[in-house]
Parts: C-alpha cells; structure tokens; sequence
C-alpha cells in the first residue's frame, strides 16, 4: 500500500510539474506580442547610434555580489549589454511556437540573432579600441563601417518584424501600435 502510495505521488508531481513547464511557456497572444516584439526596442537605435552613446557614457556592469552597477571597461559594457539581449532572446525562444505565432517568433528570433551576431563581431572590437585609446578617427572609422555593413540587413529584419507583429496585433485584438 505504501509503494502505490508513493509511485502515486510520484506521478502526481511529474504530472504537476510538467502542467507547470507547459503553462509557463504557453503564453496568450498579448504575452508572446510583448515578449517576442516590444523587446525589439532595445535594438532601435542598432548601430552608430547606439556606440557612441554608450562611449559617450561612464562604462558599466552590473556586480551580482554588490547588487549595484559598478565601474567597468568599455569591452565588458559592451558585452553586458550583448548578455541582455542574449537573455531576452532565450525567452523568445522559450515561447510554445504554434501555427499561431510561429511567423512572428521567426521575425523576432531572425531580428535578435542577427543583432547578437553583429554586435558581437561589431561592437566589441570598437569597444576594445575605446578602451586601448585608439584615435577617435579609427574609432569613428569603425563605427561607419559597421554601419555601412549592417544598416540594411537590420532595418530588413526590423521592418519584417514589424509587419507580422501589425497582423498579429490585428488578429488578436491586441491594443498596440507598431512602427518601422
């Protein structure tokens, strides 16, 4: 009797905790719209923008220790950054994909991996040369340079994105507006 009683208990918290793993990732459409398209913001102002105002400001990290941002240089502020967006695009990637939302993950995934890849191959060199002291001409050399390599390909992506979140918000009745 003990035996069935725990083989039962088992089954009931398998149960449970897939019912909970499942519900977590079954987002209502408002939800998945939020996670999968607002957070796109973050890379509005992709590229040139988006460098010189952060080497324009006082590098920072935040120190889990302290729970504070704390001093650091220009490489590590940069990759900071890159680490949140990469947290933002693993739950994109966490949403249950259905015939529902899956051209909208797609745009949202394709728009935050391109973003990732570049910022990587883009921005952190810049930063490295920022925090080497490299003349402001090369520094701004890079910058127009990444710029003229990726400006197209992200405003492709980011206008994608925002055309399947214009239908989806239209299907779902969401209140929201999207851009280009």
């Amino acid at each position: 009797m003990k035996k069935k009683l725990n083989t039962v208990i088992v089954l009931i918290a398998i149960l449970t905790g897939s019912m909970f793993f499942t519900s977590c990732n079954n987002y209502t459409p408002e939800k998945t719209f939020e996670i999968a398209v607002l957070n796109s913001n973050l890379l509005s102002s992709f590229g040139s923008t988006q460098i010189n105002r952060q080497l324009e400001s006082e590098p920072q990290i935040y120190d889990d220790a302290t729970k504070k941002m704390v001093p650091s240089s220009y490489y590590d502020y940069f990759q900071f950054q890159i680490t949140e967006l990469e947290k933002r695009q693993k739950t994109i990637a966490e949403i249950k994909e259905d015939d529902d939302n899956r051209e909208l993950l797609a745009a949202s995934k394709d728009l935050f991996s391109y973003a990732i890849a570049k910022q990587k191959e883009g921005y952190l060199p810049i930063a490295k040369m920022q925090d080497e002291k490299i003349p402001a001409e090369q520094i701004q050399k890079a910058i127009a340079d990444f710029d003229a390599a990726t400006e197209k390909d992200i405003n492709t992506k980011f206008t994608a994105l925002m055309n399947v979140a214009k239908s989806y918000i239209e299907k779902h009745n969401i209140n929201a507006k999207v851009g280009n």
